[in-house]
């Protein structure tokens, strides 16, 4: 049986393509001749190394996580500019928004679970309504822990009486997802809308 839905953010409730972060910021480097994007791209967002692991659990600020990386990449660029193009990676997806709803009209709440940081946290409350939908938000950079630590996992229930195992986790990354069944929750692969309605047809609509 599940009593709670909890959802990560990137590629399921919001799809996104951060690749493109790596080829503007190589564009307006002084020493683009030095790195491809795809180094860039390596640099920030490599899983277990990435420069963003720290920033995304609350461990550098913004302003700071931007000042070195423009150091760094000698990148000609000011803060607004940065955030543009950090920022504007993401779209709505509307049968996920759909399944969400039809959730939450059902009665059953409905978190989110994410690796993410401050920019791009603000960024989707601001353009994205879906998000204030949500009854809770357990968010890497306030948590001080990225999926898959456990840590992370163990703030969901810091927020509910509901079991480990009447919860469903609904991630995109299948490590995070078996991660997650490793400290008792239900999980579910995220590769399309269509697989979540039918897997909520059986489990409990």
């Amino acid at each position: 049986m599940i009593r709670l839905f909890v959802f990560d953010l990137g590629n399921v409730i919001l799809p996104f393509e951060h690749r493109q972060i790596a080829v503007k910021l190589h564009a307006v480097s002084r020493t683009q001749n030095r790195f491809t994007p795809d180094d860039l791209f390596k640099f920030l967002f490599d899983r277990d190394r990435g420069f963003v692991n720290p920033y995304e659990e609350g461990r550098i600020s913004s302003l700071d996580f931007f000042a070195k990386l423009r150091e760094s990449y000698k990148l000609e660029l000011e803060f607004e500019e940065f955030k543009d193009i950090w920022n504007n990676i993401f779209e709505e997806d509307p049968e996920v928004n759909a399944i969400i709803t039809h959730l939450k009209n059902k009665g059953y709440p409905v978190f989110l679970l994410s690796n993410t940081n401050e920019l791009h946290f603000s960024y989707a409350m601001a353009h994205y309504p879906i998000v204030h939908s949500l009854d809770e938000w357990i968010l890497s950079y306030e948590v001080g822990a990225r999926k898959p630590k456990k840590k992370i996992f163990d703030a969901v229930f810091e927020k509910t009486d509901i079991g480990r195992d009447e919860t469903l986790y609904i991630d995109d990354i299948k490590a995070y997802v078996e991660a997650a069944k490793t400290y008792g929750l239900q999980g579910m692969h995220f590769k399309n809308p269509k697989d979540l309605w039918e897997l909520l047809k059986e489990k409990c609509i």
